[in-house]
């Protein structure tokens, strides 16, 4: 599976808007041919602010530009995008792959935490495993839920992601810090530092 993620810069205090934009969208795109693809759109916890994120999971990127074509020609996209436009600064869009299957977030209203990782030259692959391990790390002791690793199809090379849904920040950060006191963390952490040299933290919340 595919990520296609597009990420906006709205203009300020437009954020409702975008969410309600949105919202009407299933009825302006309808069904893209014969599969209903998973979508969701969050918005920013940390980072700049009034940042929209618009997802969408698809088997590939031919269907995605199939499918994209076809939204384009319907009756009353033109209107719903001439109402986008007006409350968008600036975007850019990204590809990822989904390294497993991932059944989406499960409400509107969580935390989804987003762990970027910057793996060494050719590193790419033993990163993703190491956080794969990571993600059932977090489940197995409650941290979060519903882990999924993203690794880059467009931009730099040798970017690999963890994405996981908590209930709110607080959970996450007490819950974290007991994880850091465990063994097999510790033997994680050691690993994936000989394959890594950066990352930071992203934290969205779920909208639709």
């Amino acid at each position: 599976m595919i990520q296609v993620r597009d990420v906006y810069t709205l203009k300020f205090g437009r954020t409702d808007q975008a969410v309600s934009l949105f919202q009407r969208m299933p009825a302006v795109a309808g069904r893209t041919g014969d599969q209903a693809y998973q979508q969701h759109a969050l918005t920013d916890i940390s980072g700049p602010m009034y940042t929209f994120v618009s997802e969408l999971l698809v088997p590939s990127l031919g269907q995605w530009e199939a499918g994209r074509a076809k939204v384009f020609d319907r009756p009353g996209f033109d209107e719903w995008f001439k109402e986008f436009q007006l409350i968008v600064q600036t975007g850019h869009q990204d590809f990822y792959t989904l390294e497993a299957e991932h059944p989406g977030w499960s409400r509107p209203g969580v935390v989804v935490v987003r762990e970027c990782y910057r793996a060494l030259k050719w590193q790419i692959r033993p990163a993703a495993g190491l956080l794969q391990r990571y993600g059932a790390l977090l489940e197995d002791t409650g941290v979060g839920r519903r882990p999924r690793i993203l690794t880059d199809l467009s931009g730099e090379m040798f970017n690999a992601i963890l994405e996981i849904e908590a209930d709110d920040l607080a959970v996450w950060e007490a819950m974290r810090q007991e994880l850091y006191q465990r063994p097999e963390f510790q033997v994680w952490f050691a690993q994936l530092s000989s394959c890594v040299e950066s990352g930071h933290h992203e934290f969205y919340r779920v909208e639709i």
